[in-house]
């Protein structure tokens, strides 16, 4: 009798242990999938939050240019550590570790900066590591580099006014001042007219100059460069437009802006109406254009 009901209880111990065992692995199973899940989610945030970041610290770093008339030294290191401070203050459930690897003008357009990171989130046995690339663009930041050349200049939030600024800067330059009271445009923004050499139009010439647009540059400094003061630079640049008003025959320094800032040739008049006047020299003649 005993030996029967033994061998009854054993089936059912198996069973239960059994149930046990399975109940253990879904619970396990469901902890081990909402761990993933916040993993994933935390990943997504802090990944979302680096190019909001790095946008937020390159507009203040160009204000403390402009307000404070200084330059800043190794652009790329100051942005990356000033985003690095940042990200280290993000707060999460996860254990996040989120290191900004490097910060620079993007090679094949510089109206971006290329932010490389490696985020590491883990909870628990959980773990996601990759490395990223983004992208952030300068549309929308304003200029820096003018307020690093000039004294006595202001701006609108729109242009730039030197007043007498620029031809104090320019001293003894032949005709220097054709840019009394001269303008640029004070907010990156792309040029939408492409090729170039549709701007020989005087209609589109004009609408560029009107909205402040910039444009690709093999000798003009990237974004960065120009938080150090810099009017060229190694990489792929931007350049723009300095409006004069003094509407005239004569020749004077042509009327881009890493020309006035660094290079210093001269260029030819070129009247687009009653009000605007540039000065280009045949290399951005051909550029735009103009014939």
């Amino acid at each position: 009798m005993n030996g029967t009901v033994l061998l009854l209880i054993i089936p059912v111990f198996i069973l239960l242990f059994s149930a046990l065992t399975v109940l253990n692995y879904e619970n396990r199973a469901n902890y081990d999938s909402m761990n993933s899940n916040d993993v994933i989610s935390t990943f997504k945030d802090v990944k979302d939050n680096i190019p909001v970041i790095t946008l937020d610290v390159l507009n203040k770093s160009a204000y403390e240019v402009i307000e404070e008339n200084m330059t800043i030294i190794n652009s790329s290191e100051y942005v990356k550590e000033k985003v690095q401070e940042r990200i280290n203050k993000l707060s999460y459930d996860c254990d996040v570790n989120c290191t900004i690897k490097s910060i620079a003008s993007y090679e094949n357009d510089p109206f971006y900066i290329e932010v490389n990171s490696t985020i590491t989130v883990q909870k628990d046995n959980i773990k996601h590591v990759e490395n990223i690339s983004q992208l952030v663009s300068v549309e929308g930041l304003p200029d820096p580099l003018p307020f690093t050349k000039c004294d006595s200049i202001s701006h609108n939030m729109t242009c730039i006014e030197y007043h007498h600024g620029l031809v104090a800067y320019l001293g003894g330059v032949e005709n220097g001042s054709f840019y009394e009271n001269a303008t640029s445009p004070f907010i990156i923004k792309k040029c939408p007219y492409e090729p170039y050499e549709t701007h020989g139009s005087i209609p589109v010439m004009l609408d560029c100059i009107q909205n402040g647009y910039y444009h690709k540059s093999n000798d003009g400094a990237c974004y960065l460069c120009r938080l150090e003061g810099r009017a060229t630079c190694l990489h792929q640049g931007l350049e723009t437009f300095i409006i004069s008003y003094m509407l005239n025959n004569g020749s004077t320094i042509a009327s881009i802006d890493h020309v006035i800032f660094n290079d210093l040739y001269e260029g030819q008049p070129f009247i687009i109406n009653s009000t605007y006047a540039l000065f280009l020299d045949e290399a951005h003649q051909k550029k735009y254009g103009i014939k």
